[in-house]
């Protein structure tokens, strides 16, 4: 019996899903057992110079590297960092300012409270890092002024009855004592220490406030251009030196990645701008040569609100997997994998022998993938077994061949096989009508081996099996046959068509100027394009569909700038989100 599920309801479902997919793009949720060491968090640069604050005002305006609030920085572009320059308030001096340069944009407290406790209050797992720049304390006076206005907030602000100096990270608390490394986020969590304070005046040290010292627990590296990667303080240092300590962490990397003259934002650009992999990856790894090999934990960026990229590398720094391509690029120095397409003008993985397995050895694979060239398209991953994977439940499919006779940019496989279940009383596989190649996988209720030859005319069937229980059927589809028969007699006949669950369908892919329309049979129990069948691929963008449900199907496009689009189908082949 097939469960259903309301339109109104499904769509609710699927807002929900994409909210909490929003909400998670820091991957709170997946970090728990990194040390804060191995931890990398994306930091937004000049936090509080943003145009939502600026309000139309043209210097401030003027003087914004982000877009949105602060608030909006933490919940929805990413961000775990904060970067701030303050100073004190000379017309109230119990007040403090957040600033850019000369350009005063709004008072400290209010700030704090309006969006870093906000977000802390809806978002209890989350770990955030603030790093203080203070501006205009010439004097010795003005810095004291400064450190008692900067305890008095974190006193005064609450989230969820407990203040914000309570929930400051203290490296001399008897939970880390005798930690021989930084607790993990896990722990952290538990602790409920999840608030990290970093400054730039010794004199602000507070193991009580948990302020530390920037010199004390980080290197940096100079923040002025892209060109190379060159310190800032501490950059040969690898521990903390924490006063009246005998920790030996090891020390933090606190990255810079910004400039104002190059492009940030946009589409198109050249190694998917600054924030993107062609030009934030290949950098990190130039710091790292640098600085001992110490990957970055803070990566400072303008305009997080195109910051897309930028996650997916520290996803990548932080989790592994496979480094990112299909940017826009002229040269391999514009590919965080050393390899463009000069043909597509998109970056590619990078061609490798297949010995030759890992991500860093084969680059834009996964650990078990080798890079293979392809003739007319962009280089492929496969793995070991001359596998690729195209469902997100990685369905294995045989790496597609162009046969000699094809038109080479359609690249239609000449061998794929598609598993279904047949059962001995019921229907097996047919094929879609014409010349499209489409396979429907009905409900059965044994194993079949299924091949799909765009150059066989007719389909066969191993010998006849002795009874009905289930057992293996082999089946030669061809595009031009309406379905298959099997032989010789005593193999289970097909009589008809019935519409049953769907364990999988797998068609070849052929080039085409449009996107098919992807439809729902009103049971939801096949996922096929409707007229022309065959679905499209173009240079640089790959096409996943899965069957989630009986009652719902997705099918997810990555456009060549790495944004990946998700559609929700729905029982009646409507697009339910995208």
């Amino acid at each position: 019996m097939t469960a259903s599920l309301s339109c109104p309801n499904f769509m609710l479902v699927a807002l929900l899903l994409l909210l909490k997919m929003t909400r998670n793009a820091a991957f709170d949720q997946a970090d728990g057992e990194l040390r804060f060491n191995e931890y990398t968090m994306i930091m937004s640069h000049n936090s509080a110079a943003n145009k939502d604050t600026a309000d139309g005002d043209f210097f401030k305006l003027f003087g914004s590297d982000q877009e949105n609030s602060m608030y909006e920085q933490l919940t929805n572009n990413g961000v775990r960092g904060l970067s701030l320059d303050i100073k004190l308030d000379y017309s109230d001096r119990s007040r403090l300012r957040l600033v850019h340069n000369p350009i005063d944009y709004s008072d400290f407290e209010t700030e704090m409270e309006t969006h870093l406790v906000r977000f802390l209050e809806e978002n209890e797992e989350a770990i955030v890092a603030i790093n203080f720049e203070v501006i205009d304390d010439s004097q010795a006076a003005i810095r004291s002024t400064i450190l008692d206005n900067l305890k008095s907030t974190f006193s005064n602000l609450f989230v969820n009855g407990v203040s914000l100096a309570d929930m400051t990270f203290k490296y001399d608390n008897d939970l880390w004592k005798n930690l021989p490394e930084w607790p993990t986020l896990n722990e952290m969590r538990s602790s409920g220490q999840r608030l990290f304070l970093f400054h730039d005046r010794s004199e602000f040290r507070s193991t009580e406030y948990g302020f530390m010292f920037r010199d004390d627990v980080m290197k940096e590296n100079f923040w002025e251009g892209l060109a190379d990667c060159t310190a800032r303080y501490q950059w040969n240092s690898d521990k903390v030196s924490f006063p009246n300590s005998n920790l030996s962490w090891s020390r933090l990397f606190f990255m810079n990645h910004f400039d104002s003259i190059a492009g940030t934002v946009g589409e198109g650009l050249l190694g998917g701008g600054i924030n993107g992999w062609g030009r934030l990856y290949p950098r990190i790894k130039q710091c790292m040569n640098s600085n001992g090999s110490i990957k970055p934990n803070f990566i400072s960026l303008d305009w997080v609100i195109q910051a897309e990229e930028a996650l997916e590398v520290a996803k990548y720094l932080n989790f592994g997997g496979r480094i990112g391509s299909g940017q826009v690029c002229l040269d391999d120095s514009h590919c965080a994998t050393e390899a463009c397409n000069k043909m597509l003008s998109l970056c590619q993985c990078k061609e490798c022998d297949a010995n030759l397995l890992g991500s860093e050895s084969c680059l834009g694979c996964e650990a078990d993938q080798y890079c293979a060239p392809v003739e007319n398209s962009l280089n492929e991953c496969l793995s070991s077994a001359a596998t690729i994977s195209i469902a997100p439940t990685g369905m294995p499919v045989k790496k597609p061949t162009i046969s000699p006779t094809a038109n080479p940019s359609s690249a239609l496989p000449t061998s794929m096989p598609v598993k279904a279940t047949v059962s001995p009383t019921t229907s097996h596989p047919t094929t879609t009508p014409s010349d499209s190649p489409s396979v429907t996988l009905l409900r059965t209720s044994m194993p079949v081996e299924a091949t799909i030859s765009p150059t066989t005319s007719s389909p066969t069937a191993p010998p006849s099996f002795a009874s009905p229980t289930a057992m293996p059927v082999d089946a030669t589809v061809s595009p031009t046959t309406s379905h298959p028969t099997t032989s010789p007699s005593g193999s289970p006949s097909v009589t008809s068509r019935t519409a049953m669950p769907v364990e999988t369908t797998a068609s070849p892919i052929a080039a085409s100027q449009s996107s098919p329309e992807l439809t729902v049979t009103a049971n939801a129990t096949t996922l096929s394009p409707a007229a022309p069948t065959q679905m499209p691929t173009v240079p640089g963008i790959q096409t996943q569909a899965n069957i989630a449900n009986e009652n719902s199907a997705s099918a997810m496009f990555a456009r060549p700038s790495g944004k990946k689009i998700l559609l929700l189908i729905g029982v009646a082949g409507q697009v339910l989100l995208i």
